[in-house]
């Protein structure tokens, strides 16, 4: 019903001139139709992904600028499954005020939001499991979205202040039950079968952790669609967090683990130091709340942001944001691709550091964001993301039909 409202639009014909289509466009990637800085933190996230698989990235040292590149690894797969959390707590709240205002007919609840996020869950997965099969020496994400988003089922209706709760009391005791879960794995009989049967569970992000993102993203989303003056508290809280993590349980874990070293030269004991890293992918209490306080605080910032006008200069960025799947796995069938060709012309070449020796970090990066803000311009939704959402909404159509 949009378009018979935009000016250009030919009554007789019902044909939208490409100016009014542009401006309709245009008019979708902002409020109130979206949150248009949940969007800018999905592109720099998506960015963020792309850069710590493509690019060469040094480890991150805070005391020196040069190597700040290091901010990617870990935080950016953190602040994708954080705005997952956003984009889910956005959808439960909308579709909760739907049916009170009673703007639509109560589905069964068979057919209701719960069964799409199964539908999606399942979905997600099988489309990651068959990324993970590729030539690309990484550990993809999907399937462990997929196996969040059934997890996640449960909390869709639990208030904020509960959500919160929870992912805090995730954060805090997850690692261990990691640790010592990795610890059984590694003195099991034959540690590489375990490992590829948890590889189906998408184990490469744990699920008992990395679930307390999602659930903080839930709670930060609700918040949001209260209102975009929650970003502050969430901005503050991030930064709080972060330092937090970063700055005490990381620098207890780095001295105890030095401690460690030196009286235990077998490594003996050390399983409750490294429960509490804050390294990337360490899975510890430290990363828990220093990345997750990260996480949080960029979507706040970039919500903030996109209050001003700055909003128009992040245009781009935001209509990456608005497709991340598409851009996940378009960027993972370029990669495949890509080394697919450079190693048939050098056998030898190193798939990992000798690729990204190659710098496909821009060209890719600049193709896609190129190509997700022309579609958002002409066509809209991304293609994966119009596709995913007509499967997961089918079984409410049919049942409504």
């Amino acid at each position: 019903m949009l378009l018979f409202s935009l000016p250009g639009l030919s009554e007789n014909s019902g044909i939208v001139s490409p100016a009014s289509r542009l401006r309709a466009q245009i008019a979708r990637l902002g409020p109130p139709a979206r949150i248009a800085g949940v969007d800018l933190a999905r592109g720099l996230a998506v960015i963020g992904v792309f850069a710590a698989h493509l690019a060469v990235i040094s480890p991150l040292e805070w005391s020196d600028p040069g190597t700040w590149s290091g901010l990617v690894e870990g935080r950016s797969a953190v602040l994708f499954a954080m705005l997952a959390g956003v984009s889910l707590g956005i959808v439960s709240v909308a579709a909760e005020r739907r049916r009170l205002a009673g703007a639509v007919p109560a589905p069964a609840p068979l057919f209701g939001l719960r069964t799409q996020l199964l539908l999606r869950g399942v979905l997600l997965w099988l489309l990651g499991i068959w990324l993970d099969d590729l030539e690309v020496p990484v550990y993809v994400i999907l399937p462990a979205y997929g196996a969040l988003f059934v997890l996640a089922i449960p909390f869709t209706r639990l208030a904020p202040r509960a959500l919160f709760a929870i992912s805090a009391a995730l954060a805090l005791g997850a690692p261990f039950a990691v640790r010592w879960i990795d610890d059984a794995v590694a003195r099991s009989d034959d540690p590489l079968a375990v490992e590829e049967s948890l590889r189906l569970i998408a184990w490469n992000y744990p699920l008992p952790l990395w679930l307390a993102f999602l659930l903080c993203g839930m709670a930060a989303g609700a918040l949001l669609m209260r209102s975009r003056r929650y970003a502050w508290p969430l901005l503050g809280a991030g930064v709080l967090l972060a330092a937090l993590g970063y700055g005490v349980v990381g620098s207890v874990a780095r001295a105890a683990e030095g401690a460690e070293a030196r009286a235990f030269s077998d490594g003996a004991g050390a399983w409750w130091v490294a429960a509490l890293s804050d390294a990337p992918h360490g899975s510890g209490v430290g990363e828990a709340l220093g990345s997750g306080g990260f996480a949080l605080a960029v979507t706040g910032a970039a919500v903030l942001l996109c209050l001003t006008p700055l909003r128009w200069i992040a245009l781009p960025l935001r209509a990456l944001g608005s497709m991340p799947l598409t851009a996940y796995v378009v960027h993972i069938g370029i990669w495949a691709v890509w080394i697919a060709v450079e190693t048939a012309r050098d056998p030898g070449l190193d798939p990992s550091a000798g690729f990204r020796a190659l710098d496909p970090f821009w060209p890719t990066t600049a193709g896609v964001i190129a190509g997700c803000t022309l579609w958002a311009l002409t066509v809209g939704q991304g293609p994966l993301e119009w596709l995913l959402g007509r499967i997961t909404k089918a079984p409410a159509r049919w049942h409504r039909a």
